[in-house]
């Protein structure tokens, strides 16, 4: 329509009308879902939780608004427009199933109890963004130069170097 009105989504309802100055919006992918969402802004109720679901069991868990915070906070700092996610909350269950396999993941990993993100961001390198980390964030940071990807987590102050 040529008012601008948005008949998508009713999260877009705020958006600016057709022809006025746009900021950039943030998205989120998430590398095993494929599912993309916008990172600021209202979202409706448990969108969140269940973009960061576990991709094993599809259960839900909410994350702390400080570690989406923290992602935004990235992303604006290199001026990134799209994040990929490659985990958010894994379930008990799955974090044991991958510690099992071998997979670099804790035991008591902070993403069991939905406080931890892995993610890039599109066209930053990984060590950028863990520098950056180290730098602002007060929680676990973690670097996986080979996957290129960081983690973040509300746990207490850490830091490692994975592949």
């Amino acid at each position: 329509m040529s008012d601008g009105t948005c008949l998508i989504d009713p999260a877009c309802r705020d958006s600016p009308r057709a022809g006025a100055e746009a900021e950039p919006v943030l998205f989120a992918r998430h590398l095993h879902t494929l599912e993309v969402i916008p990172l600021q802004g209202p979202h409706p109720e448990g969108a969140l939780a269940r973009f960061f679901r576990c991709r094993f069991t599809d259960e839900l868990a909410s994350h702390p608004a400080e570690l989406i915070a923290g992602v935004v906070a990235a992303a604006d700092h290199f001026g990134a427009r799209e994040v990929h996610i490659v985990s958010g909350f894994r379930h008990p269950k799955f974090n044991l199933m991958l510690t099992k396999k071998g997979r670099e993941v804790a035991r008591d990993s902070q993403h069991a109890r939905s406080q931890a993100i892995d993610f890039s961001l599109v066209g930053i390198k990984a060590d950028k963004l863990y520098k950056y980390a180290l730098k602002r964030w007060k929680g676990g940071v973690g670097y996986y130069p080979v996957s290129q990807f960081v983690h973040l987590d509300t746990g207490k102050r850490r830091t490692w170097k994975g592949h």
